[in-house]
């Protein structure tokens, strides 16, 4: 190491070292088709597919499924068509969707002249409408109705993180915050909050992003949130965060990114000069 400015700097290695000798590397499976595809260019897109480690969950994809629940008003619905609730008391949106479909064609509501308007009785009116369409409407259109029904029903998530059973919670799926903004006068970090919630250690995802990114990282505790932790990255690094979660099993769309730096990372900068 050599001291420049108060900064260390790495000015060798000693390959011969045994904790060198033993390292072994990740290793994705795609990484040859990638490297087909770019036609053996080299860059720091590359060097973070390289990185990217098959994460907490052996790189099996985190699941998430959808579930609902009638609310009071739509129990005489479910129970005038007979339908069991599924073992689990839980209904998926399609089985929700076949319980309506059912209501609707035994009791003949389909208007015959014109069959995608569906007439309302007591049962339908009383679930599925408000205050102000009681006394107005006598017909709703079908796919209104279907999504009337989405509505009403009480949205519950079901979370299956392999190696762990699966677990059911209210409301939909929480969301990785991931989070670029500027600290101490022009310094730029990115931060990733939320990751306990599936059985992410966020220290692992700092220590990761440390060698992927080659820049300095830390884990702080999140203020007014006992027991969450957001793992930190100095630098613009919102693409590698997002790929080695993917890594871990996290879907993209379990993912909230929000840009507060007002700085471009620079493959984009280079994207807008090339096509000015």
């Amino acid at each position: 190491l050599k001291d420049i400015r108060g900064d260390p700097h790495i000015k060798s290695f000693n390959w011969a070292h045994e904790d060198l000798a033993e390292y072994q590397p990740y290793r994705v499976p795609r990484a040859a088709a990638n490297a087909q595809t770019s036609g053996g260019r080299s860059g720091s897109g590359g060097d973070v597919e390289q990185a990217v480690g098959l994460g907490a969950h052996g790189g099996d994809m985190i699941g998430i499924a959808e579930l609902f629940k009638p609310p009071q008003p739509l129990a005489p619905l479910f129970d005038a068509v007979g339908a069991p609730a599924p073992p689990t008391g839980y209904y998926t949106r399609q089985q929700a969707r076949s319980v309506l479909e059912d209501y609707i064609t035994g009791r003949g509501l389909i208007d015959p002249k014109r069959p995608r308007e569906v007439r309302i009785d007591h049962v339908l009116c009383d679930g599925l409408l408000t205050k102000g369409e009681y006394a107005k409407m006598t017909t709703f259109p079908r796919d209104k109705l279907h999504g009337r029904l989405q509505e009403k029903m009480t949205l519950y998530t079901q979370l299956s993180i392999p190696g762990k059973a699966p677990s059911v919670r209210l409301g939909p799926a929480p969301a990785i915050d991931i989070l670029c903004e500027r600290r101490m006068g022009n310094k730029v970090v990115t931060r990733a909050i939320g990751l306990e919630t599936y059985g992410i250690d966020p220290a692992n995802v700092a220590k990761e992003l440390r060698t992927m990114c080659a820049s300095s990282t830390a884990v702080d505790p999140v203020p007014g949130k006992k027991g969450v932790h957001a793992a930190l990255v100095q630098g613009h690094h919102v693409v590698a965060f997002t790929k080695l979660l993917a890594g871990h099993g996290l879907p993209a769309e379990l993912l909230r990114v929000t840009d507060r730096s007002g700085k471009t990372p620079k493959k984009q900068q280079q994207t807008q000069q090339a096509q000015a």
